[in-house]
């Protein structure tokens, strides 16, 4: 998205609201190894510049494809988020680049949005039961025969050693 300046430096106000799309292709190189773009970026913006200061409010959506946390299972998710902010044109952040012919370019600024905005934890539905610790089955379909009780890992052998000592008070 490309703002001129020229229009703001004339009148000392810009208001404009426009809609545009990022294209997938510039999006792939963002897509990792839990999530994946597989639509555009559609972006809805409401920009004010008065008094060197550019007010943002952004409304954008996309669909991203997950690897569910829990169960690994692959999921897709509509995303949509809104961003709102405020920036001095005399600070730049440097995701929104000024080129010589005074256009502001939001399009960097409004893909880091997005990428700082997905989740950590992407669960395919809130109450994902996950995979079995022990026999690996998706516990969302199935369910497994596993002694739930076992207590295998590496810091077993210490209960072997210590488990009949009380804590010291």
């Amino acid at each position: 998205m490309r703002i001129n300046l020229r229009e703001y430096q004339k009148n000392k106000v810009f208001k404009k609201n426009e809609e545009f799309i990022i294209p997938l292709g510039q999006l792939s190189e963002f897509n990792g190894d839990d999530f994946e773009f597989i639509d555009d970026v559609k972006v809805n913006a409401n920009i004010e510049i008065s008094q060197d200061l550019v007010r943002l409010k952004l409304g954008i959506s996309t669909k991203l494809r997950f690897v569910c946390s829990r169960c690994l299972t692959s999921f897709v998710h509509d995303f949509k988020m809104e961003c709102d902010d405020e920036i001095l044109l005399s600070n730049l952040d440097e995701d929104i680049i000024l080129d010589s012919d005074q256009n502001l370019d939001f399009t960097d600024y409004i893909k880091n949005c997005v990428i700082i905005s997905i989740p950590q934890q992407k669960l395919c539905k809130g109450d994902c039961l996950g995979l079995c610790q022990y026999c690996g089955i998706d516990l969302n379909n199935d369910t497994c025969s596993c002694d739930k009780h076992q207590f295998n890992n590496v810091f077993s052998q210490l209960r072997e050693t210590f488990g009949d000592l009380k804590e010291v008070e």
